[in-house]
C-alpha cells in the first residue's frame, strides 16, 4: 500500500481536536498501541498489538514500510503481514526487539486522510497524517491535500519529525 505522511509533536491536543471538528473530520476509535521495532536489511519492521478501547480483545499483526527520513511530507510504501508471511520474507530474522514504542492513537477520518493524535509514552503528543494512495489515486493530489491540513493544524503543532517514534525513543 501506498501513501502520503507527515509527522509533527503536538503542542495542542485540543486545538487538534477542534481542527477536526471544523473540518468536517469523523472521530473513528480510540487504539492502544505497543509496537516493538526488529532489525531488517531495508526499510523497519515492526511487531504492533493493538486495542481498540471498550473493547475486548488484542490484534496482533506485523507491519513492514519503507519512507526516506526527512521532514514534512512524505511517500510511503506499507505491508500488513502474519507471522508465517514474516519467517518466509525474512528466513532467519532475529526478533530481538530494538525499540518498543506504546502509545494511545486517536484516529479522525477525513476523506482519504487519517488523523492521529498520538499520546507517545516517554515521549509526548504528537500529530500524523496519513493519506492512503488507492490505485485510481494521484500521489500528488494526496500530498497536496496533506500540505493544506499541515496548514490548518499549523497553530496547534511543534516541531517536524522526520524519522519514526523509535528514532526518538
Amino acid at each position: 500500500m501506498k501513501n502520503i505522511e507527515f509527522k509533527s509533536e503536538l503542542r495542542d491536543i485540543e486545538l487538534a481536536r477542534a481542527t477536526c471538528l471544523i473540518l468536517g473530520a469523523r472521530r473513528g476509535s480510540v487504539l492502544h498501541q505497543t509496537d516493538e521495532y526488529v532489525g531488517v536489511p531495508e526499510g523497519r519492521l515492526k511487531r504492533r498489538s493493538e486495542r481498540v478501547e471498550g473493547e475486548p480483545g488484542t490484534r496482533v499483526t506485523w507491519i513492514w514500510y519503507d519512507r526516506a527520513d526527512r521532514l514534512g511530507p512524505r511517500s510511503s510504501s506499507w505491508t500488513k503481514l502474519d507471522d508465517r508471511q514474516v519467517e518466509v520474507r525474512w528466513a532467519n530474522l532475529d526478533c530481538t526487539v530494538t525499540r518498543l514504542i506504546v502509545k494511545r492513537r486517536e484516529v479522525w477520518l477525513l476523506e482519504n486522510v487519517r488523523i492521529h493524535l498520538d499520546a507517545v509514552a516517554g515521549l509526548g503528543n504528537y500529530l500524523e497524517f496519513d493519506a492512503v494512495c488507492g490505485i485510481s489515486d494521484d500521489p500528488a493530489e494526496a500530498k497536496l491535500k496533506v500540505e493544506t491540513l499541515v496548514e490548518k493544524f499549523r497553530p496547534a503543532l511543534g516541531e517536524l519529525v522526520s524519522g519514526s517514534y523509535a528514532d526518538l525513543a
